[in-house]
């Protein structure tokens, strides 16, 4: 191991990812929780720590310096901002998972294709509303039995469509405090008391920021739905299937 390697560490149903800063400590996307700066055995909790290599990455100080730029960050979301994003971010200046785009490879062709060490999806890795858990269903049952697959792969339809329906709920939340931050800003100018208006602006502001986030992300799923429901059904049949260089990365296209 060395210093701007990226290592990443089983943690049973899914992989962890980080960036070595070369004095035996970490910078990882702590799950679900904050950007963090750790020791190896904190991260490694234990497992063995492999390297993830790459064809073309940038220079190690330039690798450290960028994971260390975001250290305190709290926006991790397992599909669209999670460990392994920032990895690959910190070694190529690419916001990308491997992980996710697996599942959106898999889930339009009815199989994970486990190809690799990072290949367990990132959905699994919380469990997130069962998504992951159904397409492995869908894929294990769809030589033996079609009609199972079929409905496992409904069912992760159904789930994705959770998934919209509880960002739709958030961002409807978001707005509404939103709205009620602009009232009072608006209120307190008309009483003269502008020293309230811009305090209440201030605390609109940073939601205004997640909001945009949330619209993206919920912008996302909408299109990952509709891509999926245009490429499920018919290709759950294993003779239906596609070579793995047709495989398309559903997340990219569906933006």
């Amino acid at each position: 191991m060395a210093k701007g390697d990226h290592l990443y560490v089983s943690r049973g149903t899914y992989f962890h990812h980080g960036i070595d800063c070369g004095d035996g400590t970490v910078v990882h996307y702590r799950e679900g929780e904050a950007i963090t700066r750790s020791s190896l055995p904190f991260f490694a909790l234990g497992s063995p720590v492999l390297i993830k290599s790459y064809d073309q990455a940038d220079a190690a100080d330039q690798v450290v310096t960028r994971a260390c730029s975001r250290i305190g960050e709290r926006d991790y979301h397992v599909v669209f901002n999670n460990c392994e994003h920032f990895a690959t971010w910190c070694k190529t200046g690419d916001h990308r998972s491997d992980q996710v785009t697996t599942v959106a490879a898999a889930v339009g062709l009815g199989g994970l294709l486990l190809g690799g060490p990072v290949a367990v999806p990132a959905i699994a890795a919380a469990s997130l509303y069962g998504i992951a858990k159904h397409l492995e269903q869908a894929q294990a049952q769809a030589a033996q039995d079609p009609t199972q697959a079929q409905r496992a792969w409904d069912s992760a339809l159904a789930s994705l469509e959770q998934l919209s329906q509880d960002q739709q709920a958030e961002l409807a939340a978001g707005r509404r405090e939103c709205d009620r931050w602009q009232r009072t800003a608006q209120l307190a100018l008309q009483q003269g008391r502008e020293d309230l208006a811009r305090a209440a602006l201030e605390k609109k502001y940073p939601l205004s920021q997640k909001l945009k986030q949330l619209q993206a992300q919920w912008e996302e799923t909408l299109a990952l739905q509709r891509q999926l429901q245009r490429q499920g059904e018919p290709q759950l049949q294993p003779q239906d299937q596609a070579s793995p260089s047709d495989l398309p990365d559903l997340l990219n296209s569906a933006r």
